[in-house]
């Protein structure tokens, strides 16, 4: 499998899978004093160290920026001697690949003895039910052949190995000194827990199942704690989160196993940055749930009431027409037969328009499919970055989505969200909304308070960090750049910025040129990302939905 094979499977993953919500990686960092992982698109390679030594747990895509990412961890490639494989798909072992660039091509190789027969030929890997064959795999390394239940040591380093087949039909997970369980693509972590890996690229979905509620007899017999990180999906060391769903098999094709949390696009990693892999370790995934027995509620941008309304009113021109053009026929009124042809054309746009309405209420729904707003907002809130004891804004917080988004990544900060809860969506958010939403979300660490974007009741430099969504382009008659400048008046120095909005040239002007601003008065990293590019959206759907010209600007001051 050649680094072409790499680069296919990027395009062709990436659009089975956009919009999905399947593919949730960890980005660059630690997560904890012994593992590290380097994002690769939509997969995790990681790197556990112990007493001067460092091994490898599965090798990724044939990836041309591993090198570089693995100095943001300050590990030297030459020092991985030691490499082991789960299984060989393409993003587990690109990096031993002939034609990569041999990174480790002095390292060993450790991969179960029913797994090399894929490298060695006697067995073709299959996906999507069996109906393609992958390519194969060409490399070189020297290749230690290990067998279930092995238990051995590479220096002070403890491997147990265990067989896990179904996904491939060779797949191993490794036990790491008695505490970190590396599964590949054994479980797919969902909002609400873990699942059998992805059905559409496993061997056999019965037997992965099977492999699974074994797995998880085997880790629980051992009464104590262990960390649980996947290959796709993040980490957790809740047992209870892991195996939620052990005899369910994600289907993302059937049903919509989605996360919110995921990207719109794994493969789109503008937000993996070196900054980011220095700044903290990496979180767990969410494992805990609702403290109250009622579910927050977010609203929806495209209201209900605007979907009725609009199918009330094609319902009624169609029958208003039908009514006039059949009494014009009659009397063969031609005035008549107009303005019955005029009322039946109405009811047809009215009918689009509610269609079309139906449709943007079901992508912006929190509990639907899609689930497009709950994407952006928990994507905003991944760039809010805040200093324990720090106090961040919400700007236009509406309903309180994003400040409880940022509150719940920053828990040992305070947030506090601001708006003025007026114009087309007054009935829906409130003050009132925002803290029943907190209080349903279990989020203590938030405060809602009346505050106007054009002049914030606040005074200079006085929060960590500032953040909006989507609201500055609704305030008619200000200049955007002076909003956000009013935005940035109240961030204190050092602070971080995200602000989300319809950022074209017509709304904001030249937004090249205020980034080239903020550089000169002294911002540092500031990028505006364009997130109908994948990272929120595509941008067909970024223009259906009227999001066309979403933009993100972060930095810090």
């Amino acid at each position: 499998m050649a680094r072409k094979d790499s680069e296919d499977q990027k395009r062709s993953m990436s659009v089975m899978f956009r919009g999905r919500a399947i593919f949730k990686p960890l980005n660059t960092g630690w997560i904890d004093e012994h593992v590290a992982c380097v994002r690769e698109w939509i997969a995790n390679i990681f790197f556990y160290t112990k007493n001067g030594t460092t091994i490898m747990i599965d090798a990724g895509y044939n990836y041309e920026r591993l090198r570089e990412k693995m100095g943001w961890l300050d590990i030297d490639p030459a020092s991985i001697r030691h490499i082991l494989i789960t299984h060989q798909d393409t993003d587990h072992v690109g990096a031993l690949e002939r034609d990569s660039e041999l990174l480790f091509k002095d390292a060993t190789v450790y991969i179960g003895e029913i797994e090399n027969r894929y490298l060695t030929g006697e067995t073709r890997r299959r996906v999507i039910h069996g109906l393609y064959k992958l390519p194969m795999v060409q490399t070189d390394n020297r290749r230690v052949l290990l067998r279930d239940g092995e238990v051995f040591h590479i220096g002070d380093i403890k491997i147990e190995c265990i067989l896990v087949p179904g996904h491939t039909w060779g797949h191993l997970v490794y036990l790491i000194d008695d505490t970190y369980l590396f599964t590949g693509d054994t479980i797919w972590f969902g909002a609400d827990g873990g699942y059998s890996f992805i059905s559409t690229l496993a061997e056999d979905n019965e037997l992965a199942v099977q492999s699974l509620a074994s797995l998880e007899a085997n880790i629980r017999a051992r009464d104590r704690r262990i960390v649980v990180i996947t290959g796709h999906t993040g980490w957790s060391d809740d047992l209870d989160y892991a195996f939620a769903h052990r005899e369910e098999i994600c289907r993302p094709f059937t049903r919509h196993y989605s996360d919110p949390k995921a990207p719109y696009d794994g493969y789109e990693e503008s937000d993996d940055t070196e900054e980011n892999a220095r700044r903290g370790l990496l979180a767990r995934q969410d494992t805990g749930a609702f403290e109250a027995g009622k579910a927050p509620d977010y609203g929806n941008w495209m209201p209900k009431s605007m979907v009725v309304g609009a199918a009330a009113g094609a319902a009624a021109l169609g029958v208003s027409g039908a009514v006039v053009l059949g009494k014009a026929s009659q009397e063969n009124c031609a005035a008549g037969k107009l303005i019955g042809a005029a009322l039946t054309a109405g009811s047809v746009g009215a009918g689009a328009f509610a269609i079309y309405s139906h449709v943007a209420h079901r992508a912006f729904s929190y509990d639907g499919r899609r689930q497009l707003s709950k994407q952006i907002v928990e994507g905003t809130a991944g760039y809010v970055t805040l200093p324990a004891g720090g106090v961040g804004l919400d700007v236009g917080c509406g309903s309180g989505a994003l400040t409880i988004a940022c509150a719940k990544r920053n828990p040992d900060a305070d947030l506090v969200g601001c708006d003025i809860w007026s114009g087309a969506y007054k009935t829906v958010f409130s003050q009132r909304v925002c803290e029943t939403n907190a209080k349903a979300e279990g989020v203590a660490n938030v405060r809602f308070v009346p505050g106007n974007a054009v002049k914030l009741p606040f005074a200079d430099e006085s929060f960590d960090a500032v953040t909006s969504n989507y609201v500055y382009h609704n305030i008619v008659g200000h200049d955007k750049q002076k909003l956000l400048m009013e935005t940035l008046r109240v961030l204190k120095k050092g602070g971080t910025f995200a602000i989300h909005d319809l950022m074209s040239e017509a709304r904001y002007g030249d937004m090249a040129a205020f980034v080239r601003l903020l550089k000169e008065q002294g911002c540092e990293d500031v990028r505006l990302i364009d997130t109908t590019r994948g990272l929120f959206m595509g941008r067909a759907e970024a223009i259906l939905l009227g999001l066309g010209g979403s933009k993100l600007l972060v930095g810090r001051k």
